[in-house]
């Protein structure tokens, strides 16, 4: 009775086990992009996952190239069937993993040949992305056009900056 109720333990473990070593994988079909690195996935006909492709940055809304980078991942993937392998969890409960298609494979990858993401500098020192963007630059695809593309991080920063100086100000009044 006791190694019975031992493996039932493990057998409860394993799916939390699973989940902190990142081999968690969903496979549904897209149904919201939030932009150009976030979406929404619809797993087993009705549980909604958002999803943050992982290793890439794109550009922010209201940024140069902002609105492309969220029109060509939604060439790619919106009310296609998806997979992703989730690699973790951020703080506001995005999956953060690895999107593929049958059509481009690796899609995260992808966002970075055609210039519409950089390499996630932080969070991510694959050397095919780093390869990948660095061709882009070089062939100047995507937001490689603008004389001075502004890294989104940078980007976010200076707008949190600015909302924080404006703050300062009002209440200076």
């Amino acid at each position: 009775m006791k190694h019975i109720r031992n493996f039932a333990l493990i057998l409860m473990m394993l799916p939390i086990v699973a989940m902190a070593a990142g081999t968690e994988t969903y496979t549904g079909q897209v149904v919201k992009i939030a932009d150009g690195d976030t979406f929404t996935l619809l797993v087993n006909g009705h549980d909604q996952i958002k999803v943050r492709l992982d290793g890439i940055d794109c550009p922010e809304k209201g940024q140069a190239f902002g609105n492309k980078a969220k029109e060509y991942l939604s060439s790619m993937i919106w009310g296609e069937i998806v997979t992703v392998k989730v690699s973790k969890y951020d703080r506001y409960g995005r999956a953060i993993g690895t999107v593929s298609t049958a059509k481009f494979g690796n899609v995260n990858l992808e966002m970075i040949k055609g210039g519409m993401a950089w390499q996630y500098r932080e969070y991510n020192d694959n050397p095919t992305y780093k390869a990948a963007e660095d061709n882009a630059r070089l062939q100047r695809k995507g937001l490689w056009q603008d004389p001075n593309p502004i890294y989104p991080q940078d980007f976010r920063k200076a707008k949190r900056n600015k909302n924080k100086q404006q703050r300062f100000n009002w209440k200076n009044w």
